[in-house]
C-alpha cells in the first residue's frame, strides 16, 4: 500500500513539474511605418485616423518617407506555460492582404505556434511588410476561437 501510495505522489509531482499547454488568443495587432530619414517607428495606425496618402515620399501624417510596416502581434495565453506547435486550436494564422489595381493580392501567409509565455502571460511576434505604403492593407490574425483584423488605408496619386 505504501508503495502505490507513494508511486501515485511521484506521477503527480512529476505532472505537475511540466507545464500544461496554454490556450492562445490574439490581442492587439499594432502596425507601425518605418521612418525612412530618422529610422525611428512612427506612432501605432491601427485604429488611428491618420492620413496615409502618398506615404511613401513622406506626405500625409508621416511627416517623413516610409514605404515599409512592421506590424507586431500581441498573443495571450497562461502564464508560464507552452503552447502547442502541433495542435491547429494552438497556432495562430496570419494574413495579410492588399487592395491593388488589378484585385486583391496576399503579400503574406505566416503560421506561428510554441508559444512560450512567461510571468505576464504575453508573447509578442513581429514581421516587416515592405514596399506597402501605396494601397490598403488588412491584417486578419486567428488563433482558437479568437480572431482580430486591423484595416490601413494607404493610398497614392498625383
Amino acid at each position: 500500500m505504501r508503495t502505490a501510495v507513494y508511486a501515485l505522489t511521484l506521477a503527480v509531482v512529476a505532472a505537475s513539474s511540466f507545464p500544461a499547454h496554454a490556450q492562445v488568443a490574439i490581442d492587439e495587432i499594432r502596425a507601425q511605418l518605418f521612418l525612412e530619414r530618422s529610422g525611428k517607428l512612427s506612432e501605432n495606425l491601427v485604429g488611428t485616423k491618420k492620413a496615409l496618402f502618398n506615404t511613401v515620399i513622406g506626405e500625409g501624417d508621416a511627416g517623413e518617407p516610409a514605404d515599409a510596416i512592421l506590424v507586431t502581434l500581441a498573443f495571450t495565453g497562461a502564464k508560464n506555460t507552452k503552447s502547442s506547435d502541433k495542435i491547429a486550436r494552438d497556432l495562430a494564422s496570419i494574413t495579410v492582404k492588399q487592395q491593388a489595381k488589378t484585385g486583391e493580392k496576399i503579400l503574406l501567409r505566416r503560421v506561428y505556434g510554441g508559444f512560450l509565455f512567461g510571468e505576464t502571460g504575453r508573447i509578442h511576434k513581429a514581421f516587416l511588410l515592405d514596399n506597402a505604403t501605396c494601397a490598403p492593407l488588412e491584417i486578419e490574425v486567428k488563433v482558437g476561437r479568437s480572431r482580430k483584423e486591423a484595416k490601413l488605408d494607404f493610398a497614392c496619386g498625383e
